[in-house]
């Protein structure tokens, strides 16, 4: 049996995944910051940076795996084809944003 995604779905699920790492990563910096997670450590990196950086490479891979799964279904022969082309282009553009808000990860301090 094979599962098929809706390929309007794919259209926003770049940009949903996003926004999920948006969400997740400022939502952990504040609870960590106000737990004290960046006193804590983990190795040379605090704990605090640890978290975040789990969290930005899950998003990382989760559209990864979309972009990979966009590719792939605008070659072959469906009748969907622009929709998929569409969706890596879109998810190409989500993938160059979440890299842009993963940016923060490289600052010196993550409380102020």
């Amino acid at each position: 049996m094979t599962s098929r995604v809706p390929p309007l779905f794919l259209l926003a699920a770049g940009f949903a995944i996003w926004a999920s790492a948006f969400v997740l990563l400022y939502s952990a910096a504040a609870l960590g910051c106000e737990l004290g997670w960046n006193q804590a450590n983990v190795g040379p990196i605090s704990l605090l940076r640890t978290v975040l950086i789990g969290l930005w490479l899950i998003h990382m891979a989760a559209l990864a795996w979309l972009f990979v799964y966009c590719a792939r279904a605008s070659r072959s022969g469906e009748t969907d084809r622009f929709i998929h082309r569409a969706a890596m282009y879109l998810t190409m553009a989500a993938i160059a944003s979440t890299v842009w808000i993963g940016l923060a990860l490289v600052v010196p301090s993550e409380c102020r």
